[in-house]
């Protein structure tokens, strides 16, 4: 435990601006976008709802989007961090001072994995609530400033609860959904040469890809990697918000919504469809096949 926590450390210290500083200046950008948000739609609260209360159905708009907002980010960054997280410590030689410590290499290698799928994602978790609360309650201010009922948006706990525990949900599903992606992007920094690592891990698909298209007329690699981008939990396992319904103050109107009316059922459902697909247990096994060799060539790997 004691050697799983200082792998963690390591990481958020060696890589800052992949989960802090990155995260802080979208949570900044959340913050200043809220302010502007409550100032323009506040005034027209009453217009947006006649009935003068909030709709469970915004709520879930507003803390879904900032969520997804922060993780396209996100998933950029994890882009350069993975690619570059073996590469640099053979590049710098650090590879040989973590060697002498009694750090196996699969733990080092499986730490940087946890730390793209799980406690960057974390961070993510936490950032999308505290920029939904907080533009929640710039929406409020604005809106009962100009004597609308704005505090009735915290008058959706199925929604505001809701939307929290569907964006974890979404978020661990989503993990699963990219290993494959996670390992590739390792197995080339532990064995890519001088250079930038990255252009190596779109650059070897590529060339496979093609090559299969001349050799056998089929295009399993091109389907495989891009229907893994395109079909993603995060992205496309959105509930049918369509089905809008406004929280009342009744306790029972309340009680109804969350179990039978509040439309985040449905995104929960599409996204489990995603752990009954047969590519997502065939990527995770790729995914881990991938880490495994990222593993063996990190032992065999001396500096860049």
């Amino acid at each position: 435990m004691n050697t799983a926590l200082t792998l963690v450390r390591r990481e958020l210290w060696e890589n800052r601006g992949n989960f802090y500083i990155m995260i802080g200046i979208l949570f900044g950008i959340i913050v200043l976008a809220s302010a502007v948000l409550g100032i323009a739609v506040g005034g027209a609260f009453t217009e947006i709802h006649p009935t003068g209360q909030a709709s469970a159905t915004g709520v879930a708009i507003l803390g879904l989007s900032i969520g997804n907002f922060i993780f396209f980010f996100y998933a950029l960054s994890m882009l350069g961090y993975l690619s570059g997280s073996l590469y640099d410590d053979r590049k710098d030689g650090s590879v040989l001072f973590w060697r002498s410590l009694p750090v196996s290499d699969a733990a080092t290698v499986i730490s940087k994995a946890v730390m793209a799928m799980f406690v960057g994602s974390l961070f993510v978790w936490i950032a999308m609530i505290v920029g939904h609360l907080v533009s929640l309650f710039a929406l409020a201010t604005a809106a009962s400033a100009r004597g609308a009922a704005g505090l009735t948006v915290f008058a959706s706990p199925g929604a505001l609860l809701g939307s929290c525990v569907f964006f974890a949900y979404a978020l661990f599903v989503q993990a699963l959904w990219w290993l494959p992606y996670y390992g590739w992007l390792l197995l080339v920094s532990a064995v890519s040469p001088r250079g930038h690592p990255l252009i190596w891990a779109i650059i070897v698909p590529m060339i496979a890809g093609v090559a299969e298209l001349i050799l056998t007329r089929t295009s399993y690699v091109f389907q495989f990697v891009g229907n893994h981008l395109a079909e993603s939990p995060i992205f496309n396992g959105w509930p049918s918000l369509t089905l809008s319904s406004t929280l009342g103050p009744s306790a029972t109107h309340l009680a109804q919504a969350a179990v039978s009316a509040n439309p985040l059922y449905s995104g929960a459902g599409l996204i489990s469809e995603f752990l009954a697909m047969p590519s997502m247990w065939i990527g995770i096994a790729i995914g881990l096949g991938l880490i495994a060799l990222a593993v063996i060539a990190r032992r065999y790997s001396a500096t860049a």
